[in-house]
């Protein structure tokens, strides 16, 4: 999919990775780095405890606060997945049973696996270890969207971007389109959250192609299959990256208010025109909440004025502390369960850019 911010990202990228000295440096053979902090924030702030470092492998998502499953292969090689200990580091890595994924994401709950390629998906139930395919075709193609990470709905649907459009799977293995979008357009990133005041109604935010985010209300409707509520409802235009807190309240947004300007914003959900401005830089993105809604995480690129690198905010007070001085602008930054632990995987992160001598790399960022 072609979109015109990946080109400035990837280039933004490759010129930070010059730019900057981050001190990540390390052998083939070494399997868990010990970092210093580049900053270390006491008196009730957002405190970073260590930075851990897993080399040869490529974590994707946590199993639970003390295991991450990961590939040892480049995404695109869609290779098996394993799950790794990360209190028991002499304990040999054990294949999780699941080959060819690109997307594996954990329910909130930890009940099942959302795994996907580009052309199939299937739900994983952790419990009996039984895998349950999609229907993720319409006769003749896949209509899986498999570039883009979907979104659970407590422990029984999961959001996922469909050609055009938008589908939700259940976890009996039923697929129900919601969405077709217009013009052609697509979806670049989507997001979920259950109505607390009514268990059969959700909300579904989308970034689409034309750098617009919408909210989609959805509920049961006849057969008890979701079904959206009305068209979706505009929530702004020129936006470069999104986030809705975990209980719905409030969405991190990453706007694009100029060139090579990007400007980062907290606003209330219910009220869009109320906002409150973060950071500002070349690029910002990556923006993620923690489980509990306590911390932000997001990645900022700002070469003239320094400042780069990941953060990690303090959402009751506000304070912003830099976990890293490199701005992880393309790996998804993920959370543990018990949002204490910050995972941020790479690819060639030595600027090594063949195919057949890719370097991976896995930190994980904790935090007192």
């Amino acid at each position: 999919m072609t979109h015109r911010w990946q080109y400035k990202l990837g280039f933004a990228a490759m010129a930070v990775m010059i730019a900057l000295v981050t001190g990540c440096s390390g052998t083939g053979s070494e399997k868990v780095t010990v970092k210093n902090p580049p900053v270390r924030e006491t008196g009730g702030k957002v405190e970073l405890e260590r930075i851990d470092r897993q080399s040869d492998s490529y974590g994707l998502a946590w199993l639970s606060d003390s295991e991450i499953i990961s590939t040892k292969a480049p995404k695109w090689m869609e290779g098996d997945l394993y799950v790794h200990s990360l209190v028991k580091e002499n304990d040999p890595d054990r294949k999780l049973g699941v080959q060819h994924a690109l997307t594996v994401n954990p329910s909130p709950q930890q009940s099942y696996l959302f795994i996907s390629n580009r052309m199939e998906a299937s739900f994983l139930n952790l419990a009996d270890g039984k895998e349950t395919p999609l229907d993720v075709s319409d006769g003749t193609y896949s209509i899986l969207n498999g570039d883009v990470r979907g979104a659970w709905v407590e422990e029984k649907a999961y959001v996922f971007a469909a050609a055009y459009g938008l589908s939700v799977a259940e976890t009996n293995g039923k697929v129900t389109p919601i969405l077709k979008m217009k013009d052609q357009q697509s979806v670049l990133k989507v997001e979920a959250f259950s109505d607390s005041s009514d268990p059969n109604r959700f909300a579904v935010y989308f970034l689409d192609s034309s750098d617009a985010l919408y909210k989609l209300m959805v509920s049961n409707g006849q057969f008890n299959r979701p079904t959206a509520e009305s068209d979706p409802e505009l929530i702004r235009k020129n936006i470069a990256d999104f986030s809705i807190s975990p209980d719905g309240t409030n969405l991190a947004l990453v706007e694009e208010t100029g060139d090579n300007k990007n400007t980062v914003y907290l606003i209330p959900a219910d009220k869009p025109g109320k906002e409150t401005k973060l950071a500002e830089g070349r690029l910002a993105r990556q923006m993620s909440w923690s489980p509990d809604g306590s911390k932000l995480a997001y990645s900022l690129f700002n070469l003239e004025r320094g400042g780069s690198g990941l953060y990690v905010m303090d959402t009751k007070t506000g304070h912003m502390t830099l976990v890293s001085l490199y701005p992880n602008l393309q790996s998804l930054l993920v959370w543990s369960p018990d949002g204490n632990q910050l995972m941020m995987s790479q690819e060639n992160p030595e600027m090594n850019l063949t195919t057949t001598d890719t370097k991976l790399m896995t930190e994980i960022y904790r935090f007192k």
